[in-house]
């Protein structure tokens, strides 16, 4: 077991309960030993940190902790010109480390060019990484909790673009982003070999990345064109990423889902939340979408409950008013109704995790439940 420094998302509490939940779910071995709202200090055996970070969506870096930067090969390849940067996640004074470094340079006889954040951070971000190949050319030393940490895995937002610009079957609205989607499948637990139902898939953006997991792709969308696009969706994905996973989607009412499938491992979704917004809504359309939405819910969850087995990831919308008061349905009853309860795979993680983004006119409750 070693220690590795874990860099959050811009939702911390997402981002450690997803983490926790992706370690659950392949029973690896782990301890959190220390957690903010920027890192997390993890001890893990060795993994394929690539593969993990490609995995998760809300994690932006891993670094391994170095516990003697003397002992340290801070660069192996065989030029002798690199690059290297200082990424700092607190209040440490790195000054004396930048000095070490230089010095450290100097020694082995390397040109080495200092390389700092595109937007005056303390800490580098992902495209910076990338697009000055410290990875390869070079090294990141991260700093938290008065330890330094070398990279070993970083998030490419480059492939999430490509994703979404390459996709065959495109819409411009009611897209789930693929940090989201990444996110709500690993709370789900799903992992290599599982079957994941999406009972409002749409275009299918969380079955492409759940198909990249391994996990096989099950879709519900009472549209056509929907169902339709997804499949087209899919079927790219299997054959430009070579993905094993299966894929079914059907053109059918998710409050009829049993009637289509047995069981399932896993559920992740974000349903259907109501008419598109362009502005805060008043308090009785608010009340009047909530009415519209519940007894849909209701009836997603009783199909829910007939077939799958392990955990729901699911999103609840609830309405901000100017007032600052919130609309939302009961959901936590409706769990009861059949049987449900909040899973959360951290004890000191509450659910639900309130999820917003800045320009959102809705708040998004991310509820994890099971049938106990």
């Amino acid at each position: 077991m070693k220690d590795y420094i874990f860099i959050l998302g811009r939702d911390p509490e997402l981002s450690i309960l997803e983490l926790a939940s992706y370690l659950n779910a392949r029973k690896v071995q782990y301890k959190i030993k220390a957690r903010s709202k920027t890192a997390a200090l993890v001890s893990l055996p060795e993994l394929n940190f690539a593969k993990v970070i490609k995995g998760l969506g809300g994690t932006v870096k891993i670094a391994r902790v170095i516990s003697d930067l003397d002992s340290e090969e801070l660069y192996s390849g065989s030029s002798n010109k690199i690059k290297y940067g200082i990424s700092v996640y607190d209040d440490s004074d790195v000054d004396e480390l930048k000095e070490y470094i230089k010095t450290r340079m100097r020694q082995e006889k390397l040109k080495a060019a200092y390389k700092r954040s595109s937007r005056q951070e303390p800490f580098l971000m992902p495209n910076d990484v990338i697009r000055h190949e410290l990875m390869n050319e070079g090294f990141e030393l991260v700093v938290y909790d008065n330890m330094a940490a070398r990279t070993i895995a970083v998030f490419n937002p480059f492939e999430y673009e490509k994703r979404d610009t390459e996709r065959p079957k495109q819409r411009e609205l009611h897209m789930l982003s693929i940090r989201l989607a990444k996110i709500l499948i690993n709370l789900s637990m799903a992992k290599e070999g599982d079957d994941l139902i999406d009972p409002f898939c749409g275009y299918g953006i969380l079955l492409q990345e759940a198909m990249l997991m391994g996990v096989n792709a099950i879709g519900f969308d009472i549209s056509r064109e929907c169902a339709e696009a997804s499949k087209v969706n899919l079927a790219w994905i299997a054959k430009k990423y070579k993905s094993s996973a299966q894929f079914k989607i059907f053109n059918a009412n998710s409050r009829q889902i049993s009637r289509f499938i047995e069981k399932a491992d896993a559920a992740a979704t974000e349903p259907y939340m109501g008419p598109l917004l362009n502005k805060i809504p008043v308090r009785k359309d608010a009340i009047k979408t909530i009415q519209v939405l519940e007894p849909l819910y209701r009836d997603v969850l009783k199909e829910l409950a007939k077939v799958v087995k392990g955990n729901i990831a699911i999103i609840v919308p609830r309405f901000r008013l100017y007032s600052g008061e919130r609309i939302k349905f009961n959901f936590e009853r409706m769990l009861s109704e059949f049987g449900f309860k909040p899973v959360s795979a951290l004890s000191e993680v509450k659910l639900p995790i309130i999820y917003t983004a800045s320009d959102s006119k809705i708040e998004r409750e991310i509820w994890v439940v099971r049938k106990l």
